[in-house]
């Protein structure tokens, strides 16, 4: 068996080309891009954890209990009594909430939520009544 050269002189159009100018031009970009979308990404996410410790902070008057999570079975499940009478589950560990008349009420609300891939952090159901 001959070497490889010898297999790209019989048959040249094979070869490994050298990637062309467009090529080279269209890698830097696409890095580029990468590398702007990252640091975008990463100011979203800090942004969105200093708004989520500022709501924690809020919260914290209102925290009754923790208790287990019904869908991941950690004990960070915070139990909020909000002035409207109204309590609402959010658990630390995977984000699933929900909200009821009374604390067997929300409990079950959040259990319910079981599996509808929602998060507290994107959206909590937490607001104190100006009343």
């Amino acid at each position: 068996m001959g070497e490889w050269s010898d297999y790209f002189e019989d048959f040249p159009e094979e070869a490994p080309q050298p990637p062309s100018a467009e090529e080279r031009a269209k890698e830097k970009f696409d890095s580029d891009i990468k590398e702007m979308n990252s640091d975008a990404f990463a100011l979203i996410a800090k942004t969105k954890k200093k708004a989520n410790d500022a709501a924690q902070l809020q919260k914290k008057e209102f925290l009754e209990s923790v208790d287990d999570c019904p869908q991941c079975g950690e004990k960070e499940l915070n139990v909020y009594k909000l002035a409207s009478k109204i309590y609402l589950c959010e658990c630390q560990g995977c984000g699933v909430y929900g909200s009821g008349n009374d604390f067997s009420a929300a409990l079950h609300k959040t259990a319910s939520a079981i599996g509808d891939n929602i998060d507290w952090r994107d959206g909590s159901l937490f607001s104190v009544s100006t009343k």
